[in-house]
């Protein structure tokens, strides 16, 4: 497909799929932004044909910086309207343990944040010497996130009072009143209200990245793969999305020849994805079927066991944080 329609491909042959095979079908992508842009596409059909409807709430979501340790103690890094999360406690900042803060103001030449406290009072905070060089901080950018009845979401930080699970998914099952209703995987229903801190770490969840996937097995895997990514095209992150699969796996890229180029430079070797490539048909020179189809046999199962015992951690990069990281199928690979 053409690669400003790599988001666009993946998301419309998982809307092709009926209602009942949806549920069972796990969209992948390797980098936040391609994964973003699959959830935007879904969603918006979904709404179209009333999948996702009813009143709507807007909440504020909390998405991570990506910062690095050193990234974060630089004030320079800093822009008004992030928000400071304190993993612990600092006495002499006047925060608790998951407290959130808004910057209000940014002295760079003094190596100095302004945050907004929870009395109204401001906080100057000097991030070079306090609390950021020691992982004490996470930074975020905020954005507003709609939500309705048929939405589906993702938990990004675990709430242990609620039970709640980092990378666990629910569906709102209602909004009404001030509140949003979900039915959680394992069947719980939980009430919460709008207003609720925990729903600042949310996170669409039709498309996953391979790393929220972790730990999960569907019958049938819809991957995207940029050809081009400079760090998370290479044969670990396409076995990885492949072996998330019990009975089928399709792929969708944007450059079969490069891709197929990429992952064998990378890896030296001619592997049992490489061959599989070889006798693909291009997504590209077919528009009505982005994902060529390919059978891997019985062979080529030890390559999927591989990815999950030896393959399963992907290159180092902010959209696979590395602390977090974490089967005998035929595979449709759009190569």
């Amino acid at each position: 497909v053409k690669p400003d329609n790599l988001a666009g491909a993946a998301a419309a042959r998982w809307l092709a799929l009926p209602p009942e095979q949806r549920q069972n079908t796990g969209l992948m992508a390797p980098s936040h932004a391609l994964r973003e842009g699959i959830n935007e596409i879904v969603r918006e059909r979904l709404v179209r044909d009333g999948a996702v409807h009813g009143p709507a709430v807007e909440t504020e979501r909390l998405v991570s910086r990506g910062f690095t340790n050193a990234e974060k103690a630089l004030a320079r890094n800093y822009a008004v309207g992030d928000v400071v999360g304190f993993h612990r406690p600092y006495r002499r900042l006047g925060v608790d343990k998951g407290d959130e803060l808004r910057v209000a103001r940014v002295d760079r030449a003094a190596g100095a944040v302004l945050l907004a406290g929870k009395d109204g009072e401001p906080v100057a905070w000097e991030p070079g010497q306090l609390a950021a060089r020691t992982g004490g901080v996470e930074v975020y950018r905020a954005e507003a996130m709609e939500l309705r009845a048929g939405d589906r979401i993702r938990w990004t930080r675990n709430d242990a009072g609620l039970g709640l699970v980092n990378s666990q998914t629910a569906e709102v099952t209602a909004v009404r009143d001030g509140r949003i209703g979900f039915r959680l995987e394992d069947g719980r229903r939980l009430d919460m209200n709008a207003g609720d801190p925990q729903l600042r770490h949310i996170d669409r969840a039709w498309a996953s990245t391979v790393h929220a996937f972790q730990g999960r097995t569907v019958d049938t895997v819809i991957a995207a793969l940029e050809a081009k990514h400079p760090t998370l095209t290479n044969q670990k992150t396409l076995y990885v999305e492949i072996s998330r699969a019990r009975d089928r796996a399709e792929l969708v890229t944007d450059d079969k020849a490069a891709l197929k180029e990429r992952i064998q430079a990378l890896t030296g070797e001619r592997s049992a994805a490489l061959e599989a490539v070889g006798e693909a048909r291009t997504a590209a020179a077919e528009p009505a079927a982005p994902a060529a189809d390919i059978g891997l046999g019985s062979g080529d199962r030890s390559a999927a066991l591989k990815a999950r015992k030896g393959l399963e951690t992907p290159s180092r990069d902010r959209d696979m944080p590395a602390p977090e990281r974490g089967r005998g199928v035929d595979r449709d690979f759009g190569l």
